[in-house]
This record gives C-alpha cells, structure tokens and sequence, in this order.
C-alpha cells in the first residue's frame, strides 16, 4: 500500500450507479480518494469518467449510491455548491469566458470587492491574478481579453483558477491536451506544490506516459464498471491498455509503408503577420507531420493553406498548379479538407446530427435543383460512411453532442471524405480520445494515403508525430527549423529543432 500522510479518504464515492434513458453509465463504482494523493482515473471515451466526475463535481446526482466527502454524505445540487466545499473541476472542453480578461476568469464568481462587496477591486484582482501566473511561470498579460489567446493560454488559465481558489479537492480532466512539453512539466510542478499542501487530485488523461511520472495510483474503467485499482508502482502501461479496453493492444501506431507518388501540395515563401517564409512539399501516399512547441504557428499554417487565415506572400500550388483561394469553400473545391484542433467550437456544429455534419461541406455539390437538399442522398451517405468508419452511435439522426470524442473525429473525416477530398489537414487529430480510437484513426489515415490521399498533421504528441509521420517538418517560432526524413526523426532531434534558439 502507498505511504499516505492521512488514512482517512477525503471523499468517497460508494456504491455509485448512474442511468440515463436507456443507458446505464456507471454500475456499482466505489473508490476512496486521499489527501496529497494523485488518482488517475483511465478508460476508452464512454467507460463512464466523465459521468463520475459529474456526479462529483455536482453537475448531476447518482441514481443509486452516494458520496461522501469530509465524512459526510453530500448531495450537490449543482457545480456552485460543490465549488464552495472546495472541490475544483478543470473540464476537458474549456470554460473560459472569452468576453472577459484574464483576471477576471481566474477569479470568476470569487472576485474582490470593496465596500462591503458594492464594487469590484479591480487593482486586487489584476495583482492576484499576476501573483498565481507568476507562480505557475506563464507569461500571459491579466488584462488580455481570453477569447483572444490560444487554446494552450486558455488552458493555463483554467488551471490558474485552481490556484485562485485553493481548493482541497480538484478534477483535472485532460489538462495537458493543449500543452508543449515546457507548460506540462510546470504543470506537473503545481501539482507537486498541491500534493504538499494535501489537495487531492482527480487525474484524467489518455496520455498514459503521463500516469508514471505525476499519479500515485490509477483506477481503470471499463463499459461503466470498475475493472480495477493500483498502485502505479505497482503495474504498467501494457497492462493498464489491457485493462481499459478489454485485450491487448500490440502497437498504437500504424505507419504503414506506402508508394509516395506526385506532389500534391506545394507551398513556396508562404508569410502573414504570425510566421515567416513557409516552404515544403507534401505528397500522394504520404503523411507529413508538422512538429513544434505550442507557439510555433503550426496551426495558423494549415488556416492560411486552407484560406481561413489571409497570407500576405507566398504561394499554394496544387498537383503542380498555382492556385489563390478566396475562401475556405475554395479550399474544399481543389480538394482540401481541414480537420481543425477545436472539434466542439470549430470543427463541428455540435447540436446537429451526425448526417448533417457529414454532408455539410457536399451541399452545393449534390443539391437538387433550385436548391433543394437531396434527403435520400444524404441518409443513404451518411448511413454508408457511417458504417465504413464505424461510427458508434444508435443512429445517423443521433445528435453529435452525445458521441465520444472519438466518435465526433470519425464524423468529421467522414465529412472530408464525403466531399471527396484528397488533401487533409489534420490538426492535433486524436486530441482528447482514447487509445484504441486511435488506433482506429490512424488505421483510416493510412486507407486514406494508401488510395493516394495526402495528409499533412500539426501534432504536440511527439510518439504520434514518429509513429504516424513519413517525414516531419519542425518549427519554431513562425520558421521551419528543420525537415527530418524517417530515418532521420527522434525525439531528441525535434525537440533540439524546435527549441533552437535561433533560426536560420
């Protein structure tokens, strides 16, 4: 057993059983979780994490079992009274108010005041905010306007508001997603600062390496089900993928070796205000990683081939061909197809259903007459695409919202196939979804190349940019600092490439 400073459990999850119509999420969980202590809690997308931590963290009550917390059983009606025990939840899918500034994020719904709580202390407020970034060392101005910084800011910011609250019990739900390799080991000193000050934290990740380094123990789940819970020092990775998805699982990744063919994507100097003089080639039967620190400007890149983004120089050349794209719908016309890193805000109308997200980017193309939609078409595409990528779902009327995340990354390739693209641009592509989704994934990257697709991928996972890529491209700064063959590309090498500090 670990060596832990109190032996009594902070809270207590007993018995917990959680039904929704016609799905039963959580079946008879227990699990104690100790002051000073990290507990990983690990699973595919829909084992029932999330459910547990939104019983929790009072998003919803359990239908059979209770929690226990501080020797009570507690019954949160909502998230507020949760947060005012002490408990804490950092989402997955970002909560930052993007009208508001930094300081005023960290400290919403606890903001100074003055005069008997009349007026807001904003000199405070901007000063503590300075204080807690400064002890997490980001470098993010407090009086910015949060919906202008990056997905990575913004993720700091939903840790800083731990910070703000000192709070004794915390959720952390994929923190690290949006991170380079610098902002998770800061991370990963807060939470040791936590642990001594006997914070309690919930742990939630599918980068599995990660478990080893920063958790005490982890608790695998399983189809709703509490399949087991050990010591990390106790067991591995092998056995606890064995264990989340019910088999062994031999190798995550499938870069399959394929017949490179012409060249289908070519830029040349290409410049806007963000990065500078952009230059590579990407070919049929290829999958071209683009490696690099958050900051890099790798996804700003892929918006400005795709027409998102306006570059000021340069050029795009497709199949040998000059080409200057208005507009995205011009993009998707040459055959690009742009799976965003944001898959919830940006990549997918997320109340909608799963046959409406499919053919969104085919309408024009397959609309009848006048303008009518063709709704045999598109049932019978949506169903058809549907089942080549096994989208899990009751049906394709089902709203997207209520898929996992892996299933939502199905929808969008499926869209990108639907409209015949033979460019993707992949974006932190299986950001957020469990190993063996993407295993999946990857085996319908490889199809897609295999039939002479080309895909480009912006990733911050270094595996899955040496596991998946057949060359890489790294940058920094806004410049590429480097193109790396296959045989060329480690770990060390990129990481020496993208954190020169100077670029040629």
């Amino acid at each position: 057993m670990m060596n832990r400073t109190n032996d009594n459990p902070i809270l207590q999850i007993k018995n917990i059983s959680k039904i929704f119509p016609g799905v039963r999420a959580l079946t008879d969980v227990s699990i104690d979780f100790y002051p000073g202590e990290v507990h990983a809690i690990v699973g595919e997308n829909g084992a029932g994490k999330s459910t547990l931590v939104k019983i929790i963290s009072g998003v919803y009550g359990p239908t059979e079992g209770s929690v226990i917390y501080d020797n009570e059983i507690r019954e949160f009606k909502n998230p507020k009274q949760a947060l005012d025990c002490g408990i804490s939840i950092i989402h997955q899918e970002l909560s930052i108010a993007h009208d508001l500034t930094v300081a005023e994020n960290i400290y919403l719904g606890v903001e100074p005041a003055l005069y008997g709580g009349h007026l807001l202390n904003r000199k405070k407020m901007n000063e503590d905010a300075r204080a807690v970034l400064d002890q997490m060392k980001v470098d993010i101005n407090v009086t910015a306007i949060a919906g202008t910084l990056s997905a990575a800011q913004q993720q700091m910011i939903e840790i800083a508001k731990v910070f703000a609250k000192d709070s004794k019990f915390v959720i952390m739900d994929e923190p690290t997603s949006s991170l380079s390799e610098n902002e998770i080991n800061a991370l990963f000193k807060l939470i040791e600062i936590l642990k001594q000050k006997n914070t309690s934290i919930i742990y939630i990740t599918h980068r599995l390496k990660e478990l080893f380094t920063i958790c005490d123990c982890v608790t695998v789940l399983r189809d709703g089900e509490l399949v087991k819970s050990m010591n990390i020092a106790d067991t591995n990775e092998p056995e606890i993928i064995s264990s989340m998805v019910g088999r062994e699982i031999s190798e995550y990744y499938h870069r399959h070796e394929h017949a490179r063919r012409g060249e289908a994507l070519r830029v040349e100097g290409l410049s806007t205000d963000v990065f500078k003089d952009i230059s590579f080639s990407a070919y049929k039967g290829e999958i071209l990683g683009i490696s690099g620190l958050v900051g890099a400007k790798r996804t700003e890149v892929l918006e400005s081939i795709f027409a998102h983004r306006k570059h000021t120089s340069g050029k795009v050349f497709i199949e040998g061909r000059e080409v200057s794209f208005r507009s995205p719908m011009d993009a998707i016309k040459h055959g690009l197809g742009f799976v965003t890193e944001d898959r919830r805000i940006t990549g997918l109308m997320i109340s909608a259903k799963i046959r409406e997200n499919i053919v969104l980017p085919s309408l024009t193309r397959v609309c009848k007459k006048f303008g009518f939609l063709n709704f045999k078409w598109e049932k019978e595409t949506a169903a058809e695409y549907s089942r080549k990528l096994r989208i899990k779902a009751p049906s394709i009327d089902t709203e997207v919202s209520m898929l996992s995340g892996g299933n939502q990354q199905k929808v969008i390739l499926a869209r990108w196939l639907v409209a015949q693209s033979k460019i993707l641009l992949l974006d932190e592509p299986t950001r957020g979804i469990d190993v063996n989704a993407k295993s999946e994934f990857y085996t319908l990257m490889n199809n897609f190349v295999e039939e002479g697709g080309c895909i480009i991928m912006v990733s911050s996972e270094l595996p899955e940019i040496l596991g998946v890529s057949h060359r890489v491209i790294v940058m920094r700064e806004g410049r590429v600092s480097g193109e790396l063959s296959r045989e060329e590309a480690s770990e060390q090498r990129i990481i020496e490439l993208a954190s020169i500090s100077s670029v040629a």
